[in-house]
């Protein structure tokens, strides 16, 4: 720009107040015709605010952060950095007048104590919203949580209701079938949660060789079902957290072996080797479609507990013979945490849901040997005699975890989480290892 002149700051995209403060309640969870007041107007109400911004555009600069993004990046940034905002209370006064005291409205005598009004102008009960403590009215309802999980028999399910009660964090199993939306809408109406996860579906047992002659029961439970509790979590206006798979990659032209570029949340499915990933990449395209939907994609998922037949370290110490190749990974006891912050945020869309960067087969076994057991061998084979002796091809892929690890900075990589999550507390000599 040039010294001395003006630039408007603006978007074509205009937004009454009334949209924006339900775009609010809905990042925080909350139903906006219950939170929502209207007031009277202020005599001096501004009708519009619109700026033209073509002199800044035509210097280059254009906004590149969707509103629905922006917004709730900003609420973030306030949540996380408490000090720095201080008392917001007197923002919550819809015409500001006298404070009685912190938080406490004095209304005008002509106003009712629920603050209703026929008016335009808006008040949005204060509460707490996204970790933001708020001065509340007495007669707002306290914000708490309660989870609905479905997959009790599950590993992951187990896992995450046994981390919600070290939380203290109320939570139930879905008792309903996925696919019969009547069950699901009777979970809800009875356990009456603020969220939903779903780590139910079929990966089929001992492995997903099982989908490829069970393919029915692979769509019925991995797309009907999913898709049924999306909906019934719409219909309630309820935030869903769906445990997916990274599993829907291969290593390819733009993305080789080697190269360090992972798979982004917005690329298409390429691998479709086996049909228990094509029911997933199916069902995560059509689940796009869905607002309240938080897509995790999970990968080769391990935890501490080496004595687990799903842990992928406990499967490949029991095979005789393993392929040699670098993959994402999710280690669930520093990921399955983070879940649980996911859904206070309302964090919505498709995650990659892995540590950053990759391991192989090979670098795990060397630390099992290392820390856990000193005699362990192993012996390598190739793709090609590997697929001699399963049904399905398997996927072999990296993924961008950059827009996980924007979300939480402190997320280890692969390798350093395997340390400190899994190998450190199953050391078995102390002296191993250094």
């Amino acid at each position: 720009g040039e010294v001395g002149h003006v630039y408007n700051i603006g978007t074509k995209k205009e937004r009454r107040v009334l949209d924006v403060a339900k775009d609010i309640c809905k990042l925080c969870n909350l139903n906006p015709m219950k939170m929502i007041q209207f007031v009277e107007n202020r005599p001096f109400n501004d009708q519009r605010y619109f700026l033209d911004d073509e002199k800044l555009k035509d210097l280059g600069w254009f906004e590149r952060t969707p509103w629905e993004e922006g917004l709730r990046k900003t609420m973030e940034w306030y949540t996380r950095n408490p000090d720095w905002w201080g008392d917001v209370s007197g923002a919550l006064v819809p015409h500001p007048r006298m404070l009685a005291m912190g938080g406490v409205e004095k209304l005008p005598e002509h106003q009712d104590r629920a603050g209703v009004h026929n008016g335009g102008a808006l008040h949005i009960s204060p509460i707490a919203c996204n970790g933001m403590t708020l001065p509340r009215n007495e007669s707002s309802p306290k914000l708490s949580l309660k989870f609905l999980i479905y997959g009790r028999t599950g590993w992951i399910g187990r896992l995450l209701g046994k981390l919600c009660q070290e939380q203290g964090i109320p939570s139930e199993y879905g008792s309903g079938r996925l696919e019969n939306r009547l069950s699901l809408e009777a979970d809800i109406a009875a356990v009456k949660p603020t969220h939903v996860f779903n780590a139910a579906g079929v990966t089929g047992r001992p492995n997903v060789d099982w989908c490829e002659h069970h393919k029915i029961e692979t769509i019925r439970s991995n797309v009907v079902g999913t898709l049924t509790l999306a909906d019934a979590c719409l219909q309630h206006d309820l935030l869903l957290i769906n445990f997916a798979t990274g599993c829907i990659f291969e290593y390819a032209e733009a993305h080789p072996l080697g190269s360090g570029i992972g798979f982004l949340e917005e690329d298409k499915p390429n691998f479709s080797g086996s049909f228990y990933s094509r029911t997933k990449a199916m069902v995560e395209e059509l689940l796009k479609e869905y607002e309240n939907v938080c897509t995790l994609r999970v990968r080769m998922p391990i935890s501490s507990d080496l004595t687990n037949p799903r842990n992928f370290i406990t499967k490949i110490t029991r095979y005789q013979k393993v392929v040699n190749i670098p993959n994402s990974m999710t280690v669930l006891d520093e990921m399955l945490p983070l879940t649980i912050e996911m859904a206070k945020r309302n964090c919505r869309g498709v995650y990659n849901f892995t540590n950053p960067g990759v391991v192989s087969h090979n670098e795990i076994l060397e630390m099992y040997r290392d820390y856990v057991d000193p005699d362990f061998k192993w012996e390598n084979f190739s793709l090609e005699e590997q697929a001699k002796v399963i049904v399905a091809p398997r996927s072999n892929n990296e993924l961008d975890s950059s827009k996980l690890k924007e979300e939480f900075p402190q997320l280890l990589s692969i390798k350093n989480s395997l340390i400190k999550y899994v190998f450190e507390p199953n050391r078995k000599n102390q002296t191993a290892a250094n």
